[in-house]
C-alpha cells in the first residue's frame, strides 16, 4: 500500500485519461448500457488498482552500479523546543478531510431524508414497486424497488411512462451505481474528473430509461412533453433517479438522434488497451537498477577523496528533517538508488528499502510500509523522510557517468544511504 497522497495522484491521473476517452469516443454513441459498463469499471478500477503498487525491475548491461556510505543527517529535539505543529502539508491535509466530511455529511443527510419521507408517508404495493406517495409536487424518483411519486400522479392513474422509466432505473439497479459515485466522492471530492463521471454516468442511467420508455411503444412527442413538464417538479436528492433530471435537453437530442452502427462496437474494444494503460499507470512503477559487467569500469570512480564528498556536502546544505518525523521521534535510514545519464545528470532516484528506528530504540526494515506492522511508528512520518531523501537526490547538481572499456560513455547508479539521526538534548 502506497501513501495516501501517492494513491490520490494516481488516481486522478487515470480517471483523467478514461473520462478523456469517453468524452471524445463514446459520449454520443447510443449503446447507453455499454457506456455506462465502462464509466463503471473506469471507477473501479482507478478506485481499487491504484492502491497497489508493483515494481519492474530493469537491468541495463552499460551501468556502472556503486553503494556510498551513509550520509548521517543530524537534529536535535529538547523538551522546550517549540515544533511547528502545521507546515503547507499538515494545511492541505485539513483542507482535504475538511471536505471529505462536508461530502459525507452530505451523505448521510441524503440517506436521512429518504428515511423521513419512507417512514413519514403512506406506502402502497404499486405495479411493482413499493409506493411512498407524497403530498408536494415531487418529481417521481426511485431508490433501489422504492418508488416515491407525488399524490396528483399516484391517483391520476396516467403515470404508465413514468413507471416504465422507474423500472427501467430498479431493473438496472443504478442506485447501486449512485451509493458507489457518493463513495468515491467523499474520497476524491477535489478531482474534477469524479464530478465529471458523476454527470457522465447519470446521464446514461436516463438514457436507458428513456430508451426503454421508446421500446416499449409509447408516443416520442408526448414522452418528450412529459419530460419537460416533470422538470418544473422539485428536486430530488443526490441518493435518488430522479425522472426530472437536470439534463433534459440532451435528453431530447438522444432520443432523436440516429442509433448507433454496429460497427461503432469496434470502438469500444479500444477501451480494452485505454483500460490496460490506465492499469498500468496506477499499478506499475518501473524501476531501473544497473549491474556492472565484467568489462565496464568507471571512468570517475567514486571515493571520499571525490565527488562522494560533494554529493555528502550538497545533502548535508539542502535536507530538512521533517517535522513530522521530529514530532513522532523517528530515526531512520534510507538507501535510495539514484540514477544518472551518459552526462552525469540524475533522472531519476527510487527508494530501495528503508530501515527505521523508532523512539523505543527498535529497528524495523520497511519496504513499502504497511501501519499494520508496527502501529508506534507513524506512517506519515515515514513517508515525509522517504519524500525529502528523494527531493534531495534529484536536485543533485553534479553526478557520475561511467565509461566502458572502449571509451563510450554510460549511465551510472550510485546507492545513497542517508540517515536521519534525531537526538535528545537535555536542557539546561
Amino acid at each position: 500500500m502506497e501513501t495516501f497522497s501517492v494513491y490520490l495522484l494516481k488516481s486522478v491521473t487515470s480517471l483523467s485519461i478514461l473520462y478523456c476517452f469517453y468524452w471524445v469516443v463514446l459520449r454520443n454513441e447510443t449503446y447507453y448500457s455499454w457506456n455506462r459498463l465502462f464509466l463503471l469499471v473506469s471507477l473501479i478500477l482507478s478506485f481499487l488498482f491504484s492502491m497497489f503498487r508493483f515494481s519492474i525491475q530493469s537491468i541495463p548491461s552499460d551501468t556502472f552500479v556503486h553503494i556510498l556510505n551513509p550520509v548521517i543527517i543530524h537534529s536535535y529535539i529538547s523538551s522546550n523546543e517549540p515544533i511547528k505543529l502545521f507546515d503547507a502539508r499538515s494545511i492541505l491535509s485539513i483542507i482535504y478531510i475538511s471536505g471529505a466530511v462536508f461530502f459525507c455529511l452530505r451523505f448521510l443527510s441524503s440517506l436521512v431524508k429518504i428515511h423521513f419521507l419512507y417512514y413519514r408517508f403512506p406506502k402502497y404495493k404499486f405495479n411493482g414497486f413499493k409506493a411512498v406517495v407524497l403530498d408536494n409536487d415531487q418529481s417521481p424518483f426511485t431508490f433501489f424497488n422504492i418508488l416515491f411519486i407525488s399524490r396528483i400522479d399516484f391517483e391520476s392513474g396516467k403515470v404508465d411512462e413514468i413507471i416504465v422509466h422507474e423500472k427501467a432505473h430498479q431493473e438496472e439497479f443504478h442506485s447501486i451505481d449512485i451509493l458507489l459515485l457518493e463513495v468515491i466522492t467523499i474520497i476524491q471530492w477535489f478531482n474534477p474528473f469524479i464530478w465529471l463521471f458523476r454527470h457522465a454516468l447519470k446521464s446514461e442511467h436516463e438514457f436507458i430509461a428513456d430508451n426503454k420508455v421508446l421500446l416499449e411503444g409509447f408516443d416520442k412527442v408526448k414522452y418528450q412533453k412529459l419530460l419537460f413538464e416533470r422538470s418544473l417538479g422539485i428536486t430530488s436528492f443526490n441518493l435518488t433517479n430522479n425522472f426530472n433530471y437536470s439534463l433534459l435537453k440532451k435528453r431530447l437530442k438522444m432520443m432523436t438522434i440516429r442509433k448507433s452502427s454496429s460497427l461503432i462496437k469496434v470502438k469500444y474494444l479500444l477501451s480494452i488497451p485505454i483500460l490496460l494503460c490506465a492499469i498500468m499507470i496506477m499499478t506499475v512503477n518501473i524501476n531501473s537498477y544497473g549491474q556492472k559487467e565484467k568489462d565496464t569500469i568507471a571512468v570517475n570512480p567514486i571515493t571520499e577523496d571525490s565527488g562522494n564528498i560533494e554529493i555528502f556536502k550538497f545533502i548535508r546544505e539542502n535536507i530538512k528533517y521533517p517535522i513530522t518525523a521530529k514530532i513522532n521521534k523517528i530515526s531512520a535510514t534510507v538507501y535510495i538508488d539514484v540514477m544518472g545519464d551518459e552526462n552525469g545528470k540524475v533522472i531519476s532516484a527510487n527508494i530501495r528499502r528503508t530501515d527505521i528506528i523508532d523512539n523505543l530504540g527498535k529497528a524495523i526494515l520497511v519496504t513499502g510500509y504497511n501501519p499494520k506492522t508496527n502501529p508506534k511508528i507513524d506512517s506519515k512520518s515515514v513517508a515525509d523522510i522517504e519524500a525529502e531523501s528523494k527531493r534531495v537526490c534529484m536536485l543533485l547538481p553534479h553526478f557520475y557517468h561511467g565509461e566502458d572499456l572502449k571509451g563510450n560513455r554510460i549511465k551510472a547508479i550510485i546507492t545513497v544511504p542517508i540517515s536521519f539521526v534525531l537526538s535528545n538534548v537535555k536542557d539546561k
